[in-house]
């Protein structure tokens, strides 16, 4: 199958896919892997699934990564400090050596540098498959800033383990100080050059008048942080994080209120964003569905990788508790509450934010961008991993997708009566502002979210609404166009 050929069907089945699986209700991530899987029936050679790593790495998880970015307002870090940040960088830590340990136990003759490989794409977590079933809006704040903040680190550990793995593959596995090394060095060279990539990004858009340039400027960010990261020889989703939430910090001025982005601008990038990450993250879980059958032609029995695989998934999920219920028990740690009052047990937040947290459509390019060939002899351990961090994604889906329901049923979070009274509290907040005066409404907005009074849902939704009422003003010429 010509090369050409193979991304036209990629692109036509996520595209097909992904309606399919909204036609009939079931997760988009099952439904475009299981495609992927039935796709190599179809008449033609399947073309080899091996990539360089930076191309992965590099061009397709910043667009991907800077998508959820964007979705995050600073103050949710400042918010969700200890329960999202810190506990994130933990968990990821925790759990890729407790993954890596385990894979070497569960699958014998797997050189270490495989095994942390399966580490790393094991303890990528996120929370997918609430957002996908609409499951979301029943969390809590105290729960959902906390799984939102983690974005911000676990990412960053990941993928930069990710880059040191495969820059060891055909040698012996990185030390620790190594990688504490590598960590401090993405992060505070990673931040700098992100804060004055964003910066940057941030006063040429501010100059500008014209939606698509800025459009064209806001995608090309994460591949200016991915080529300065490269250039650096440091991760570049330090960089890209660091200037995603530069520009998030810069796009409203908390004085005035003024906007970095015209109405018309803001519904343009809020729609351009969620459409790549459906297409993005739909293409990986078709790979990877597609590049399972090969994979499975390891010299591990399937069986063997099958149980490695859930036995992982059981020490991830046994292991987001246990950091989880501590973060979640500190005396500092805000109130989970119930529905009809009183407050959920920290151990019971501990469930729910451990089983919401499934492993991440990024571990699937971790493990696809792994080299093929490792001293000019095929990387045989490559296709255990891909095999490995196949099943566990997929499987970590299925389980999650039966289960998060009846476990918020079970521990009854009063989340959708709180995201109920933040949106009300957002609307009258914004109900009164001019439409020629979007600037008072943003203002009061990110006043109520640096207070905590609302969360990021609310804040995005109350000012897509502003956006959309200015923008309807001004199509009417009911006031002038505005920068």
């Amino acid at each position: 199958m010509p090369e050409t050929r193979f991304v036209a069907l990629v692109i036509v089945s996520v595209g097909a896919l992904l309606a399919l699986a909204r036609l009939v209700r079931l997760p988009p991530s099952v439904t475009l892997f299981a495609g992927g899987l039935l796709s190599v029936l179809l008449p033609g050679p399947l073309p080899p699934l091996r990539v360089d790593p930076l191309i992965v790495l590099g061009m397709i998880l910043p667009p991907l990564l800077y998508a959820g970015v964007t979705d995050l307002s600073p103050a949710v870090l400042r918010w969700a400090a200890w329960r999202g940040v810190l506990a994130g960088a933990l968990w990821s830590l925790g759990l890729t050596a407790a993954c890596a340990f385990a894979a070497s136990l569960l699958l014998p003759g797997l050189d270490p540098v495989a095994c942390m490989a399966i580490g790393v794409a094991a303890a990528i977590a996120e929370p997918r498959l609430l957002t996908e079933t609409g499951l979301s809006r029943h969390l809590p704040r105290t729960l959902s800033d906390g799984l939102s903040a983690q974005l911000a680190t676990a990412p960053l550990i990941g993928v930069s383990l990710s880059l040191l793995v495969a820059k060891s593959v055909g040698g012996p596995a990185p030390g620790l100080q190594t990688i504490a090394w590598t960590l401090a060095r993405d992060a505070s060279l990673g931040a700098a050059a992100g804060v004055a990539l964003g910066l940057a990004m941030a006063a040429l858009r501010r100059r500008l008048d014209h939606p698509p340039t800025e459009a064209a400027l806001s995608v090309a960010t994460p591949f200016a942080a991915a080529a300065i990261g490269e250039g650096m020889g440091i991760s570049p989703i330090a960089v890209l994080i660091a200037a995603g939430l530069t520009i998030a910090a810069r796009h409203t001025d908390p004085a005035t209120g003024e906007s970095l982005a015209s109405p018309e601008t803001r519904l343009l990038l809020r729609d351009l964003w969620r459409a790549l990450n459906e297409v993005l993250t739909g293409a990986l879980f078709f790979l990877m569905g597609r590049a399972l059958p090969e994979a499975l032609q390891s010299p591990l029995p399937w069986m063997t990788l099958a149980v490695a695989a859930a036995a992982l998934l059981a020490l991830c999920w046994a292991v987001q508790f246990g950091i989880s219920w501590a973060a979640l028990a500190m005396p500092s740690a805000p109130a989970t509450p119930r529905e009809g009052g009183g407050r959920v047990p920290a151990w019971q937040a501990a469930i729910l934010l451990a089983a919401s947290a499934g492993r991440s459509v990024i571990a699937l390019a971790v493990a696809l961008a792994l080299p093929a060939a490792a001293g000019g002899a095929p990387y045989a351990a490559r296709d255990a991993v891909i095999a490995v961090t196949a099943v566990l994604v997929i499987a970590s889906a299925l389980i999650q997708w039966p289960l998060l329901p009846r476990l918020l049923a079970w521990a009854r979070p009063d989340g959708a009566a709180e995201a109920d009274r933040e949106a009300a509290l957002a609307a009258e907040a914004t109900a009164a502002i001019p439409a020629d005066r979007p600037e008072d409404g943003h203002r009061r907005l990110r006043a109520l979210r640096e207070t905590d009074s609302i969360g990021d849902a609310a804040l995005h939704d109350g000012e897509a609404a502003l956006a959309l009422r200015a923008r309807a003003a001004e199509v009417s010429g009911q006031v002038p166009k505005r920068h």
